[in-house]
């Protein structure tokens, strides 16, 4: 069993919801893959066909009830202030649905 308790369709859609919350944020710019951070970047910039399977989920929820997530910040913004919005956005809407987690990592890949 996995440490956040999800079985995968529930862990799909919780990042589905993580992702949206994270785009609404002010200060963010973009989500791009974790740990991926220039395939992502070029990934992003290509433009897809209808054959083009899905892109992997953003935010990525790991087994071990960890959280990681690369993003932009827009220009005009404060980047650590960005980044810790977004921890604690991910924090609190992890807690509402009762979702354990040892760790947040966010990366700022970039500033738009």
């Amino acid at each position: 069993m996995t440490a956040h308790g999800l079985d995968d369709d529930a862990r799909d859609a919780l990042v589905v919801d993580l992702e949206a919350l994270v785009d609404g944020l002010e200060g963010v710019a973009h989500i791009y893959q974790p740990r991926a951070t220039l395939p992502a970047l070029l990934a992003a910039r290509a433009a897809t066909d209808g054959t083009t399977p899905p892109p992997p989920p953003r935010i990525e929820l790991c087994d071990d009830a960890t959280v990681a997530l690369t993003i932009a910040t827009e220009a005009d913004s404060v980047s650590p202030e960005v980044a810790h919005r977004v921890h604690d956005a991910l924090l609190a809407r992890l807690q509402e649905a009762g979702v354990p987690v040892t760790r947040i990592d966010v990366r700022i890949a970039r500033v738009d």
